[in-house]
């Protein structure tokens, strides 16, 4: 166990340092992050050359790389142009705000899809399973972003019931934190029910057909001619078994919070990480997008890592792989 346990970490380890190696060749690929400023006639060619020395882009390629990895490791994510601020400051105060909304919502509509699976699975073939079906391979195909305007539209727009953008409510003092919090959640609710309603659908396809193949084994039909309860034989043996492979992307979602969040956020403007990507593209700013894709990395690695951990305690046969 603390063998396999190891090599995955060491793994991870790997993984992590050949991820940021990436980030960093195609962020130089992109272009010179000051080219902007360079065709800008207000900033002098002494002003550039300056900036130039003070972010390192005047040192040789193998230099950069090797400032790059070491402020990483030290937590230094660069200089914000467009926020004039550090990265990692920005991310402090942005990346909560997408783990209250992203984190709930992933977590409910992962409890809520694989409920609505195991049923439409077990019940395959009736009207009941029809029907979600249909709906949910309609909300696959749906983007978020179009969702999102449409629930913005009847909800904030027509029916005034929710804010039409932010997390906070601009220009007001809060007497004290639950005057806050009840802003907040005010802002909060609809693009959380988006999210949840969205995803919720869209998973629940992948228990649905998980659940119908593990209906097929033996085990199943031994179960049912042993007189079995239904409703033990559905959720202690089928969905049981259905779950396994459901980890892994169930789990996964978790490790795409920013990448998942980019259009919700942006489309009501919830100054998470998901929108900060978003400006951090619009107005070219380097290094905060360099920061925001190492932070993405990181997440998706720490996330496997976990899954890992699950399938070792839920499925002895991994560790003697």
């Amino acid at each position: 166990m603390k063998r396999v346990l190891a090599r995955r970490l060491v793994t991870s380890i790997i993984t992590f340092f050949v991820t940021i190696s990436i980030v960093f060749i195609f962020a130089h690929l992109s272009g010179d992050p000051l080219a902007e400023l360079e065709d800008d006639p207000r900033v002098t060619p002494d002003v550039i050359a300056a900036m130039k020395a003070a972010f390192g882009l005047n040192k040789p390629l193998y230099m950069q790389y090797l400032d790059f990895i070491w402020s990483v490791l030290h937590g230094n994510l660069g200089y914000s142009l467009q926020y004039l601020r550090p990265v990692e400051d920005i991310i402090k105060e942005r990346f909560p705000y997408t783990l209250a909304l992203l984190v709930p919502s992933i977590t409910l509509s992962n409890y809520l899809a694989y409920k609505a699976g195991v049923e439409t699975g077990w019940r395959r073939g009736s009207k009941f399973d029809l029907s979600f079906m249909t709906v949910s391979m309609f909300m696959r195909s749906v983007p978020y972003f179009w969702l999102a305007i449409i629930f913005l539209y009847v909800f904030s727009v027509k029916l005034g019931w929710t804010p039409i953008f932010g997390a906070i409510t601009p220009g007001i003092s809060f007497a004290n934190t639950w005057a806050w919090l009840k802003d907040y959640l005010w802002h909060y609710i609809l693009p959380f029910t988006v999210l949840v309603f969205r995803e919720t659908l869209a998973m629940l396809l992948y228990v649905r057909n998980t659940l119908i193949e593990v209906l097929r084994e033996d085990y199943i039909t031994t179960a049912k001619a042993k007189g079995l309860d239904e409703a033990y034989v559905k959720y202690r043996y089928a969905a049981r078994n259905a779950l396994l492979p459901m980890i892994t992307i169930l789990g996964m979602r978790y490790a795409f919070l920013i990448d998942g969040a980019v259009l919700t956020e942006t489309v009501f403007a919830y100054p998470g990480m998901g929108r900060t990507v978003f400006e951090a593209i619009v107005n070219r700013d380097f290094w905060l997008l360099q920061g925001a894709v190492v932070l993405l990395s990181a997440s998706v690695i720490i996330v496997n890592f976990i899954i890992d951990i699950i399938y070792l305690y839920l499925d002895p046969r991994v560790r003697y792989r």
